[in-house]
This record gives C-alpha cells, structure tokens and sequence, in this order.
C-alpha cells in the first residue's frame, strides 16, 4: 500500500487526495530549473506580474490577494526581499548612495554607534523597509480605523507597497549614476507620492481624503521609524 511521503495518508491516485502532493516528485534537473525561473519571470504570474498589477492597480491587487486569489502574486514579505536584492543588485552595480537613511561619517557629532546604526539601515535597505513598514502601518491603522481591514492584512499592504517604493529608488539610482544628475535625493517624494496613491487606491479610491491620510501616514511612519532608530543607538551609547 502507497502512502503520501508527507502527509502519510493512502494514495490513491496519482496525487494525495489529502495535501495534493504528487506520488512520483518531478526529478531536478535542467528543466526543472528552467521551470521554476520561468514561473518567478513570468508575466502572468510571479515577480513581474506582482510589480506591473502593484504600479496599475495596487489596491485591487492587494485586496484580492487579502481575499483569497493568491495564485498569481508573490507572497508579500518574499515579493519585498526580492526587491530589496534586486535594489542591492542595481546599487553595486550602478554605485549610488541608499535612499533615504545617510549619513556623514565624518561628522565629528556622531559617535560609534550611531554611524554603526546608520551605516547598518543604509546598507541593509530591505530590512529598514521591513521595519520601516511596522510603523507606517500602525498610522495606517490609526487613520483608517473605521475600515475592516486588521493591522496583519494592513502590514501585507504596506510590504507589497514598499517592495515597489524600493524599485523606485533602484530606478532613480540607476538614472542618477548614468546622468550624473542628482534625482536620487527627491526619491523620497516620489516614493511618497506612490505610497499615497497605492494606501488610497487600497481603502477608497474614490475619497481624496484617503489619498492625503495615505500621504500622512507614510510620513508618520517613516519619521517614526527614523526617530526610534536614533533613540536606539542613544540607548546603546548610553548602555555601553
């Protein structure tokens, strides 16, 4: 008698009527890794289908992914790290500074610590916009509190969002380093302006006051998370 390798229930076809694992795996070899490239690739479905539906329609996107139809976007923390890599790539290759968190190290005001806690959210730009995300959806939450939406299914927003605020900034980096003209340093307004429209589009896009709460909390949270981000190496100065 044939059992699942996974879920140890009867086989009795040629999947597991249980979890849905097929009784004989795909071999890995060259096909298979053209497979799984291409349905990352693809543009019905994975990576690019994710970054071109969150720049047209984020809010339908994200909503429909709340509800269920999952089948087609990257899962949002994944979809972030991705762009974070792909930002990190654009950034090596194209040498442009980070986007909004910089610093001087030669500013004799700044200790250690300090310039190791900014050089850390400046080279780690994919983990400041994790965090980041923790607090802006906490604004999000507080002025969009009369909708349905839980701060868990506010922060899977605020991760697709800031996956493509993160290819904004790639973008202007890579404009900047092959004109010379220096873009990058309003990148934080084009960003925001994106930010707004996608929190907007998500809750009503038919309401312009959502659009300026959008705007509001993605300020909010960023200047949140830049200040508790000061406090912690004050904290740390003072510890050690």
């Amino acid at each position: 008698m044939n059992h699942c390798k996974n879920c140890n229930s009867e086989l009795l076809g040629k999947y597991c009527q249980n979890c849905g694992l097929p009784k004989e795996p795909t071999r890995i070899n060259g096909q298979y890794i053209v497979e799984e490239i291409s349905s990352v690739l693809n543009f019905d479905k994975g990576i690019f289908y994710t970054i071109r539906e969150l720049f047209i329609r984020p809010g339908a996107t994200v909503n429909s992914f709340i509800d269920g139809d999952r089948k087609k976007i990257v899962k949002p923390i994944f979809y972030l790290i991705i762009c974070s890599l792909l930002y990190t790539v654009a950034q090596q290759f194209f040498i442009f500074e980070a986007g909004y968190i910089r610093h001087n190290v030669d500013d004799q005001t700044q200790t250690p610590i300090m310039v190791q806690v900014f050089e850390f959210f400046s080279k780690n730009f994919g983990y400041a916009n994790i965090l980041m995300a923790i607090f802006i959806a906490i604004w999000v939450k507080l002025f969009f509190r009369k909708y349905k939406y839980n701060y868990y299914e506010i922060y899977i927003l605020l991760c697709f969002v800031m996956g493509n605020s993160i290819l904004i900034y790639a973008f202007l980096g890579i404009i900047e380093s092959m004109s010379n003209f220096p873009i990058l340093q309003i990148g934080f307004f084009f960003s925001a302006i994106y930010v707004s429209w996608a929190i907007g589009q998500f809750f009503d896009r038919r309401k312009k006051l959502s659009y300026l709460k959008g705007f509001f909390s993605y300020a909010l949270g960023t200047l949140s998370f830049i200040l508790i981000g000061f406090g912690f190496g004050l904290g740390l100065e003072k510890l050690l």
